[in-house]
């Protein structure tokens, strides 16, 4: 089992893209709290290992869980959360599920009720 599949290091670096990551206090602190976070998801939705994912969906739950700890990360600074526009200028979306990119790869694992 991949563990951990995200890190606040890896957040950090992810958000920063191709520059180097904060090395501020506070943005350390944050990302680590959002990886825990995410990694805490991840272990309830797989029942506190009662279900294993294979090798290849290990692999998709790191590019995901990645994608979701980056997002949750960003989402401190917007302090409306997370708001999408459609083309009319109408709000589309606000806010999101913690695991919005980990969900479908998890629900293969273990469907649960969803």
């Amino acid at each position: 089992m991949a563990a951990p599949y995200v890190t606040g290091a890896d957040i950090l670096q992810h958000v920063a893209g191709s520059g180097a990551a904060s090395t501020d206090a506070e943005d350390i602190a944050w990302a680590d709290v959002v990886a825990a976070a995410i990694e805490g998801a991840i272990a309830s939705r797989l029942d506190d290992g009662a279900y294993t994912p294979t090798s290849s969906q290990e692999a998709q739950l790191v590019a995901a869980a990645l994608q979701d700890g980056a997002a949750l990360y960003v989402a401190r600074k917007a302090p409306n959360g997370i708001v999408s526009f459609g083309p009319d200028g109408d709000i589309a979306r606000l806010g999101s599920a913690q695991l919005r990119a980990c969900e479908p790869i998890l629900y293969r694992i273990s469907p649960g009720i969803g």
